[in-house]
């Protein structure tokens, strides 16, 4: 399969909880990783969707999975013209050997993409269209070489940071559990994701808060805490200044919708 044979996509974000018992799709299925992690069985091989991994469902394949945190994915479901006549893996050619895939740097930036932009990118088809297709762009090309030590760090840092949102956590933290310097780790962010480790924090506390107010019931000040955040007046606080909005006002927007 190219990135221009004919397609058709249909993008959702979609949360999990508890387990899922063993079944399969009639399309294919891509699910990456916007907040939280799920632990996930295809055709008998496990691995884990997190800030470092998503992972390729061929349709047909018989899955299960288990999530018992809040978490967030957004799943790609995949058509192609040949897929109503025949469901088989090697319809994901190149891609029909891969459960697993390394969240690299360039499909980083389409995640943080979407995490902006999740609303308009999913109610627009157009939109949805072009985003898939540059993600099929991305996973078609080679895995990471073994000797780019870099993406493998870079992405060792950002799982760590995505399991450790709640926590107050500090460059040196971060450098530690991803085996660099704190030097090299801010040349690595620079380099691939252009911003500091700093602010992807910010803007993924950030992204997790709005996502809790608009999709759960708790309270304020649970979300700032679960955010990462001292307390609400710091939720609240950060949130005018780097979006313009306060919690009451991302909670009103979803009743008025």
């Amino acid at each position: 399969m190219s990135a221009t044979d004919p397609q058709s996509f249909s993008l959702a974000l979609r949360s999990y909880s508890g387990e899922v018992e063993l079944h399969e799709h009639d399309c294919h299925q891509i699910v990456l990783p916007q907040s939280g992690s799920m632990e996930i069985e295809v055709d008998g091989q496990g691995g884990q969707v997190d800030a470092s991994q998503g992972a390729v469902i061929a349709a047909g394949a018989r899955h299960t999975f288990l999530a018992n945190t809040y978490n967030s994915f957004l799943v790609l479901d995949v058509l192609t013209h040949r897929a109503e006549e025949q469901k088989s893996p090697a319809l994901l050619d190149p891609l029909n050997d891969t459960r697993f895939f390394a969240v690299r740097p360039d499909i980083r930036h389409l995640l943080d993409y979407a995490s902006c932009n999740g609303a308009r990118l999913i109610s627009s088809p157009a939109m949805a269209e072009s985003w898939s297709r540059l993600l099929f762009c991305s996973l078609l090309k080679p895995d990471i070489a073994p000797n780019d030590l870099g993406q493998l760090i870079l992405a060792r840092a950002l799982a760590y940071i995505d399991q450790h949102l709640s926590t107050p956590m500090t460059v040196r933290d971060i450098s530690r559990n991803a085996g660099t310097s704190e030097r090299r780790l801010y040349v690595l962010f620079g380099q691939h994701l252009k911003t500091t480790p700093f602010s992807h924090i910010a803007n993924l506390r950030l992204n997790l808060a709005i996502d809790l107010l608009r999709q759960t019931p708790l309270s304020i000040i649970d979300i700032a805490h679960r955010a990462g955040y001292a307390d609400q007046s710091a939720l609240t606080h950060a949130l005018k200044k780097a979006r313009n909005l306060t919690p009451a006002l991302v909670r009103k927007r979803v009743r008025d919708h």
